[in-house]
């Protein structure tokens, strides 16, 4: 088996401490499934720290998915002139401009704001926002892609939709099916997660640290693989919970951990895209 227990996080942008629906969920799956809901982000992030250092004192390796994208389509860290491997950089800048409170107050609005004014002098490429947070640098509605050099959507994303699935923007920050907040947001936490002292030795970002393989975790000892994930690229058991998003994470945590006990988790780690997508806008499991 590549691990030996699995970690999923539905994750939000809420602006107050929320529970129940459209909040965050996080299932951790090793002999059974712990199901939990913290209210807020900072709860959320500090419960995952918790986990993971306790699974790696036990020398366990466990795979951790987040469901919203790791990165932007090819190019962002080059315009905003981020020096480096391009998704380090932008985790690093992120979590630089973020300020996530413990009562889920946010600077969201005007961290994007800024990140258009420096990618294109206007609005653009974020967009979305409730009209009391509207401004010159950050609109309601969508401006014309592509964005100077910046796409709509990352490689990954323009093969969903292809497919037929609605797979989203990055860029599209609120509204219904939005995840562009869920990324400013998480990603910091992503960072916090990676840079952590008892864990940064041990964990790897799946392609970006790992490239595309069928063979992502070492024999033994302790190890945390990071990838990004999304939930409705699967079918869902509605009868693990009547929350939509906890039986989500809560099956897709069973899924992994039974797919590796037959061992074929392992070709899920496996694509053949270009140098962009390992290096830069990343990919979701599973598609």
């Amino acid at each position: 088996m590549l691990f030996d227990a699995y970690l999923i996080v539905d994750w939000s942008a809420n602006s107050t401490p929320k529970h129940g629906k459209d909040s965050i969920w996080l299932a951790y799956h090793e002999h059974e499934t712990l199901l939990e809901n913290p209210t807020t982000r900072v709860a959320a992030r500090n419960r995952v720290i918790e986990l993971l250092s306790d699974a790696a004192s036990r020398s366990r390796r466990v795979f951790v998915g987040f469901d919203f994208p790791y990165g932007y389509p090819a190019g962002f860290a080059q315009v905003l002139g981020l020096p480096g491997e391009p998704w380090r950089a932008v985790w690093t800048e992120l979590a630089r401009l973020i300020d996530d409170r413990p009562n889920n107050e946010n600077n969201r609005w005007d961290v994007a704001a800024a990140l258009n004014e420096r990618l294109s002098g206007g609005a653009g490429p974020f967009w979305g926002v409730p009209s009391t947070q509207a401004r010159p640098t950050l609109t309601i509605t969508k401006k014309p892609f592509p964005c100077g050099r910046l796409q709509e959507y990352r490689r990954v994303e323009q093969r969903l939709r292809s497919s037929g699935r609605h797979a989203h923007s990055v860029w599209k920050l609120f509204t219904a099916g939005s995840v562009g907040s869920q990324t400013l947001l998480g990603i910091p936490v992503l960072e916090r997660l990676r840079s952590t002292p008892a864990l940064a030795a041990i964990s790897r970002v799946w392609p970006f640290e790992t490239g595309s393989t069928e063979t992502p975790s070492p024999e033994r000892g302790p190890f945390i693989l990071h990838a990004e994930i999304w939930p409705g690229v699967f079918p869902v058991d509605r009868t693990l919970h009547e929350i939509v998003d906890a039986a989500q994470v809560a099956g897709l945590a069973k899924q992994f951990a039974k797919e590796d006990v037959a061992g074929v988790l392992g070709w899920r780690f496996k694509v053949d895209e270009a140098d962009a997508t390992l290096r830069e806008e990343g990919w979701i499991l599973g598609t």
